[in-house]
């Protein structure tokens, strides 16, 4: 069940209601997304089928999904492997 605006509107003031500042903010809202967020599930990133594995606050990145997506095997994708050359 996708919530309201509203809900969520509501939901935020209510996490943030005691921060003293954006720091403590953030990890309110955090919190209350960890509490309330049934993981995992699978979204749309810019088109792409993707499953939410995980939601993470980083320093300097603010609140991060972690997130897998499947070739059409199936299967993961392999990673990128950084190549260097050498002058």
């Amino acid at each position: 069940m996708r919530p309201t605006t509203t809900a969520l509107t509501t939901m935020v003031a209510e996490a943030i209601v005691g921060a003293y500042d954006e720091y403590e903010q953030l990890a309110a809202l955090h919190a209350v997304i960890e509490d309330r967020l049934a993981l995992p599930f699978d979204t749309a990133v810019l088109g792409v089928t993707v499953t939410v594995t995980a939601v993470q606050l980083r320093s300097g990145s603010g609140i991060v999904a972690r997130c897998t997506r499947s070739t059409p095997s199936g299967d993961r994708p392999p990673r990128p492997t950084a190549s260097r050359t050498r002058a």
